[in-house]
């Protein structure tokens, strides 16, 4: 439990470019009121944050919790981001999504606090608090889905850096002479070892005229999904079991440059490829501990999450305490 009273009750929502997840979170770490909704990528900056007030509305209503007892709200939102202004720079996957400003509307809407973080860093928090990293110092949490992001706790401390903006690991270049990303940056780990960098892998190899049990899928759709492709490695195909392998070779690459730097304890896995399960936590843990260098592999460990999709949820619930209780401290 880590509230400090029977009324340590927080609003907390998720958004990313394809959907909004809200609830209250109790003292115990329980979530009620959970409501998941659609992102309106397409309709504008404004109808995005006016679907994110109105989800955690709805989970105050379904909750049973009365809106005078939630003590604050805790956003996780795609980044970078400013979180001292509340203020979204730049969402990838929402179009237009730039300096937009979240916590002030949601402030004037709703009457309490609200505190903006990347997802990713959150994430790690809420390992940290309620899931794999219990009791861990320093651990670096990496969420490969869609995108890579990541977040790094050092002496139990999330570690923002200069903007708020530390730990993303997916924006690592593995390959100086890969292609540009969307993301502006070079064969970053991202471009390979994400859902949708597997998809575009193995989509651009079919395009280009390999032979793979996914060729009747791409022909339908021009295009395969990251899931699809792990599916195929799983049975062997070839050009399936290549591209997991470059996946796993530049995730591996992210993970070591960040064991080198920061020495954890710790390396949580989570997100939607994280699922994958032995396909790929075999082969990445091989590889990051055969090139670890002597004193930062021998007692370092690769686990998969443990919250799954409330991850996001319960490391808005926990941000939004540990600012709450850190303005109680400064004032």
């Amino acid at each position: 439990m880590n509230g400090d009273s029977a009324l340590d009750v927080y609003a907390a929502v998720d958004f990313g470019g394809t959907r909004i997840r809200s609830a209250i979170v109790l003292p115990d770490g329980a979530v009620e009121g959970w409501n998941t909704t659609e992102t309106p990528g397409g309709e504008g900056a404004s109808a995005v944050v006016e679907r994110v007030a109105e989800s955690i509305e709805t989970s105050i209503t379904s909750s049973g919790v009365q809106a005078t007892e939630i003590r604050a709200l805790g956003v996780a939102a795609p980044g970078p981001l400013d979180h001292k202004t509340g203020t979204v720079l730049h969402a990838p996957n929402i179009p237009g999504f730039e300096n937009v400003q979240v916590a002030g509307p949601l402030i004037e809407r709703l009457g309490f606090p609200v505190f903006l973080g990347n997802d990713a860093n959150l994430a790690a928090l809420a390992e940290h608090a309620y899931g794999a990293g219990r009791s861990v110092n320093d651990m670096v949490y990496v969420t490969v889905s869609t995108g890579v992001g990541g977040g790094v706790l050092i002496g139990g401390e999330l570690l923002l850096g200069a903007t708020g903006n530390a730990g993303e690991v997916g924006h690592i270049t593995v390959n100086m002479h890969g292609d540009y990303h969307q993301c502006g940056n070079l064969g970053c780990v991202e471009m390979y070892a994400s859902g949708g960098g597997i998809g575009q892998q193995a989509s651009a190899a079919l395009a280009a005229g390999r032979q793979s049990s996914l060729r009747s899928v791409f022909d339908e759709r021009v295009r395969v999904t990251g899931r699809e492709v792990i599916e195929a490695a799983r049975i062997g195909d070839g050009l399936a079991v290549e591209i997991v392998d470059q996946a796993v070779e530049a995730l591996a690459a992210g993970i070591l440059g960040f064991v080198h730097v920061l020495n954890p304890e710790l390396v949580i896995i989570g997100g939607g490829v994280a699922n994958a399960g032995d396909i790929l936590f075999e082969p990445l843990r091989k590889t990051v501990y055969e090139r670890a260098l002597p004193g930062f592999g021998e007692s370092l460990r690769i686990e998969p999450w443990t919250l799954g999709e409330r991850v996001g949820i319960l490391g808005a619930a926990e941000w939004a305490r540990r600012n709450l209780r850190g303005r109680a401290r400064s004032a």
